[in-house]
């Protein structure tokens, strides 16, 4: 098969860089995501006004479904290196700051991870339980448990106690939202 026939099989991959990146870090980031995704070079947008006290927030969209397949089919030991080289990215950063959030988009669905700032540690386990919670994930995202049918799911990664919390949901009509209640593991409403 030749190497464009192969690279209009390859999902979408979409990058937004809120801020700015280095010329070394805007090709290294390219070029990972190349080899699993078909992707444009990253736009840059300015921060809007009010936004979190930030350098840097790489927000990628995936047109994939958050399951293991992502993981060990489209970005293998590329997810290592995608962690190592958001580090960087933090680390160039110091004091002031970078963060990261991941979407993943199937059939009008996105599933948002939203870290919010992180240094290197929290980075490292934030981006390792993403490739770890497909299956609570799945189970929190079952018929069963859904009131209605989700347009998106967002959460939060919580430094505190070192996992993505705070899951909210939005109907596909966008009138509805939920939070999921760990204790019952259902979605309630968040209407009064």
């Amino acid at each position: 098969m030749n190497p464009r026939a192969l690279q209009s099989i390859k999902p979408l991959a979409e990058v937004l860089i809120e801020g700015e990146l280095s010329p070394f870090e805007h090709e290294a980031l390219h070029r990972l995501l190349n080899k699993g995704f078909t992707v444009e070079p990253p736009s840059y947008i300015p921060f809007a006004y009010g936004e979190e006290d930030l350098a840097t927030r790489i927000n990628i969209t995936f047109h994939y479904p958050y399951n293991p397949d992502f993981f060990t089919k489209h970005l293998r030991e590329n997810w290592r290196e995608l962690k190592d080289l958001i580090k960087e990215i933090r680390y160039r950063r110091g004091r002031a700051g970078a963060a990261f959030s991941f979407t993943f988009v199937q059939d009008g669905f996105s599933l948002v991870f939203r870290s919010g700032e992180v240094d290197d540690r929290e980075i490292s386990s934030a981006m390792d339980q993403i490739g770890h919670l497909t299956g609570i994930i799945s189970r929190m995202l079952k018929a069963e448990t859904v009131p209605e049918t989700l347009g998106m799911v967002e959460c939060g990664f919580d430094k505190l106690t070192d996992r993505w919390d705070q899951f909210r949901a939005t109907s596909r009509a966008e009138s509805n939202v939920y939070e999921f209640d760990e204790e019952s593991s259902n979605w309630r409403s968040t209407k009064p």
